[in-house]
């Protein structure tokens, strides 16, 4: 597996800056390498946003990649559901009301569940 193969493997685990979507499927190209640091561009496959990450890799780790065979990795997580419309209302109306601080706003039991 090369380096940049393992990068763009790995990228899934990451969320873009800008839309806050999984980079997963993003296109990666490595602008400079030297030794264990690489500067890389990355363009979101969702919003089409480009940035620059700089990425490095401690002692020895990019030879164990590039030697590395890749192992299938199996979608365990279920994709999340978009939020209704009728979510939101709720949200909107329970901090309409909400006397508090974002503490105890976030330390809240859930009601809604009995």
């Amino acid at each position: 597996m090369s380096i940049i193969e393992f990068i763009r493997d790995r990228a899934r685990f990451y969320n873009c800056p800008v839309c806050g979507r999984s980079l997963k499927g993003c296109d990666v190209h490595v602008l400079s390498h030297e030794d264990e640091r690489f500067h890389l561009q990355v363009t979101c496959a969702q919003c089409q946003v480009t940035f620059i990450v700089v990425l490095a890799i401690a002692g020895g780790a990019v030879e164990e990649i590039e030697n590395a065979t890749p192992e299938p990795v199996a979608e365990t997580v279920a994709p999340a559901e978009p939020i209704s419309v009728d979510e939101i209302l709720d949200l909107h109306l329970y901090l309409k009301s909400f006397q508090g601080t974002l503490k105890e706003l976030i330390q809240q039991p859930d009601h809604s569940r009995g």
